[in-house]
């Protein structure tokens, strides 16, 4: 776990870096692509070691910046964090987490305080509560929050996938502490190229342009449930109404402005 008040030294480089960097100093935390540009997270100013790396990739720094971690997300409380009856707690040595989740977000999405991935942990529940999931898909596990709260609720098999490496390795990292790597399958890699199985519910929080490109895939069909979150109404309207000429029926929806989280099933389910 990172210490919410440690300092992150984050440079912001415009080009997409290798996620394995050479020779990498210990202060490392990671690297996150998105998009044409890179953001390198350390816990020491690494100023001249960004330097070289620009100047051998051929590559320009945009930015630098300092923030302490609570400042760049809000963390795992000692106390624990409850969602829908579903308690997540920081990972420490020797500790007992009994019916918790153990999570250590690092720097990537997930640390269970943003509005979407509370929906769909209450969408999670709420399903796994009606019906037998025997597996689930979480496209964009990020921490692999929404496959851990799969997991302790009974999923048999679950796959948590994510194309940016330092998620992967933070999903990883939470599997292995919580005691589900047979169950849980971590995979690196594009959203799209998972949908290749029949699934009993996926969820998807992701960006609309990701999601659009998703549910218009024939192998949308493969699945009997899915929860989507990460856009706002309007995208929601869009998605709402591929899935719909794909099948599915809506069968819930929550608003937390200006986000959107519903889930849609097959309508031959009962």
């Amino acid at each position: 776990m990172i210490d919410p008040e440690k300092t992150l030294f984050i440079y912001e480089i415009k080009s997409n870096l290798p996620d394995v960097l050479p020779d990498p100093p210990n202060t490392l935390i990671g690297v996150w692509n998105e998009d044409d540009f890179s953001y390198v997270f350390f816990l020491e100013p690494e100023d001249h070691y960004v330097e070289g790396l620009c100047s051998s990739c051929g590559a320009n720094l945009s930015s630098r910046h300092e923030m302490r971690y609570k400042d760049w997300q809000e963390g795992i409380p000692d106390v624990g964090l409850s969602i829908a009856g579903q308690k997540f707690v920081p990972f420490r040595e020797n500790a007992h987490g009994e019916n918790s989740i153990f999570l250590d977000p690092s720097v990537v999405f997930g640390d269970g305080n943003h509005p979407t991935t509370v929906a769909c942990i209450e969408f999670l529940v709420d399903i796994m509560k009606k019906d037998e999931v025997k597996s689930a898909l979480d496209l964009g596990s990020g921490s692999g929050i929404l496959a851990l709260t799969a997991a302790r609720l009974g999923a048999s098999k679950v796959v948590a996938a994510d194309k940016n490496r330092l998620a992967v390795q933070a999903t990883r990292l939470n599997v292995s502490r919580n005691g589900f790597d047979d169950i849980i399958e971590t995979r690196e890699g594009e959203a799209r190229i998972f949908l290749n199985r029949c699934y009993d519910l996926v969820m998807a929080n992701l960006p609309f342009s990701v999601l659009r490109d998703i549910v218009v895939l024939k192998e949308t069909t493969l699945v009997k449930t899915w929860v989507v979150s990460g856009i706002n109404s309007d995208q929601a309207l869009t998605l709402k109404t591929l899935l719909e000429e794909q099948g599915f029926e809506i069968k819930n929806e929550k608003l937390t402005p200006p986000w959107t989280t519903f889930v849609a099933a097959q309508k031959d389910m009962e």
